[in-house]
């Protein structure tokens, strides 16, 4: 992770501790010890890593943690736990319940009162309905409804500039060169859809209709499938243009991780989903491996190939593992 730091305000450069990430504080300290080694230091600074070599090092002893640093530090801690609480007291976690009830019921009364009874009619019996049995066409199973159905599930409510933003990602992967794609672009467009990737595999029961979803014809091996192949979709789709750049430009190490990255996604989102019921463990799971993997090359966890040649022969096993370990857990559900 790179992080440059070059603009400072006046403030800040004289008590560095009033910045809040801290980053200030670091350089300062950092320059001060530099300065002695390197007299001719021109004060850049940034976290991470260079493609230049290195051309000299210095001993650095920490900060200087002096009683004005810490207060100012803590005194961030504690405005960040007022404004914590300050939002606690203010999210209803979507319950309908806590708005505004006295309203509700007044105006429910108001309503009430200005009601007039009405009489009460005897209904007639109602004629036996005998139903007839279905047409054998309308028996039949079509996969595709049913992975038409699951796309469409999987990006409902989605707002339009939802797509706008998509279609931006994939534009940029197209025509961009195959390095700039995989380090920077293919990354956060792989990052865009987290929210639809995670309804895989709990939606049912999040939703508590997992007593109809489970009951259906064979919904373990119609069902289930359909679900990984609508994310896979969405996963190509916001790739594509990375996909093609790769082809243009003959990458091929680069369009192996992709393809292994594109089974790898989806698969961590049905397994992940069916076995905790909750759309929060891959968000969470996700995100972290995005951030230590394709941002920060970490070994092994570059899922993509944005930083190296990825791992596509671990990851599609991986792939194949979580595949089976989501329908073993589904299997577990349709069973209880």
């Amino acid at each position: 992770m790179i992080i440059p730091f070059t603009m400072e305000s006046e403030i800040i450069k004289t008590n560095p501790a009033l910045e809040p990430l801290g980053m200030a504080l670091l350089k300062n300290d950092m320059s001060q010890e530099v300065l002695q080694v390197f007299p001719d230091y021109d004060g850049s600074f940034m976290l991470g890593g260079l493609e230049t070599p290195i051309t000299g090092t210095f001993t650095w002893n920490g900060i200087d943690w002096t009683p004005s640093v810490i207060t100012t530090r803590f005194a961030y801690i504690g405005l960040a736990i007022l404004v914590t609480l300050l939002g606690a007291l203010l999210f209803d976690r979507f319950d309908p319940s806590r708005l505004k009830p006295r309203t509700r019921s007044v105006k429910m009364k108001r309503a009430m009162s200005l009601s007039t009874p009405e009489s009460v009619s005897v209904l007639p019996a109602l004629p036996i309905v005998r139903l007839t049995s279905l047409p054998r066409a309308a028996q039949r199973f079509s996969f595709v409804t049913v992975l038409s159905a699951e796309l469409k599930l999987l990006l409902k409510g989605q707002a339009w500039w939802w797509y706008i933003a998509a279609a931006g990602f994939i534009i940029a992967c197209l025509v961009s060169p195959a390095k700039t794609t995989r380090q920077f672009i293919l990354p956060y467009a792989w990052a865009w859809p987290v929210l639809i990737w995670s309804s895989i595999g709990s939606r049912e029961m999040r939703h508590n209709v997992q007593q109809f979803a489970f009951s259906s014809a064979s919904p373990l091996w119609r069902q289930l499938p359909a679900q990984w192949i609508a994310g896979f979709i969405v996963t190509l789709v916001m790739g594509s243009g990375a996909a093609l750049r790769l082809m243009i430009d003959g990458d091929t190490s680069g369009l192996s991780a992709f393809l292994s990255a594109a089974l790898f996604i989806p698969s961590l989102a049905l397994a992940l989903g069916v076995w905790s019921n909750s759309s929060k463990p891959f968000e969470i799971l996700y995100i972290t491996l995005w951030y230590l993997g394709p941002l920060n090359k970490t070994p092994g966890l570059d899922f993509i190939g944005a930083q190296s040649d990825g791992y596509p022969g671990f990851y599609l096993l991986l792939s194949i593992a979580l595949i089976a370990f989501a329908f073993f857990g589904r299997a577990r559900q349709v069973r209880n």
